[in-house]
């Protein structure tokens, strides 16, 4: 996942594994969020005049920074297909348009050309040309750059990022960022990328104490991040039908099956 905040871009990628040449099933890749909206590759088959696999990106919006009435005018490219086989590339999109935009046919005859050990490669490249209705959370505050003499004394881990250097990953392990709404979820990517234990506690324990986030959101992100007690306090939050109805997930398979099991009996729970 690549994103670019100053221009509003972004890469979507995905490879589709053991691809046949004919197959009716609707596969997803992983959903990410980007500029408020959450977004999905997704290969399925149209018959027309003429088989044709196509490529999709699906999109919903996120409940905390996106009004109930929002658009977006974005190009989408690729430099993996001819352009004879992408479709429109610019699309406009809001809350009340198809959720899915075609993207790439590839007609059936042309599918072995595009096919790497029976596995399809999909890559695009998103520029949003304009937006409205979507308020964006603050960037995470650049980390401090520890790269002298003085604060290598006093440093225990040295991690390498691109070709610069930072010391004590994340200020935040020595309690001294500040972990709020804003930075939080940045703050648990970064963890999951670097694995870090201290980071992943005391972003649960901000979650659990004092965010205001909606339960709909925290209970994404301890799923998305595997923060079991987190996970716990939402279910255990839930007070009727319509609060499990509303933590559910479009994609069911984001939840894995004893998540779902816990889902079902606290919803059984109020009959």
């Amino acid at each position: 996942m690549t994103e670019n905040r100053e221009e509003k871009k972004f890469v979507i990628k995905h490879v589709f594994l053991n691809v046949p040449l004919y197959d009716k099933q609707v596969v997803y890749g992983n959903e990410e969020k980007h500029f408020g909206i959450f977004w999905k590759l997704r290969r399925s088959w149209k018959i027309a005049n003429e088989i044709s696999n196509y490529f999709q990106l699906e999109f919903r919006k996120a409940e905390d920074f996106v009004e109930s009435e929002w658009s977006m005018e974005i190009e989408v490219d690729s430099n993996l297909y001819r352009d004879s086989i992408i479709k429109n590339k610019t699309h406009s999109i809001s809350g009340t348009s198809e959720k899915v935009i075609d993207l790439v046919l590839i007609n059936y005859f042309d599918l072995e050309d595009y096919r790497f050990n029976g596995n399809l490669e999909a890559e695009f490249h998103v520029t949003i040309k304009k937006m409205t209705g979507i308020k964006l959370p603050k960037q995470l505050p650049k980390l401090r750059n520890f790269d002298d003499d003085v604060a290598k004394k006093f440093s225990d881990v040295c991690l390498m990022a691109g070709n610069q250097k930072f010391y004590n990953f994340l200020e935040l392990i020595n309690g001294e960022t500040f972990v709020n709404d804003d930075t939080v979820e940045g703050l648990l990517h970064l963890a999951d990328f670097f694995d870090s234990k201290t980071v992943f506690r005391r972003c649960e324990a901000f979650m659990m104490n004092k965010s205001e986030k909606s339960l709909k959101s925290k209970f994404e992100l301890a799923i998305k991040y595997r923060l079991e007690p987190l996970q716990k306090r939402c279910i255990s939050g839930l007070k009727n039908k319509e609060d499990v109805r509303s933590v559910l997930p479009e994609d069911p398979f984001q939840i894995n099956p004893d998540v779902w099991a816990e889902l079902f009996n606290k919803a059984f729970s109020f009959n």
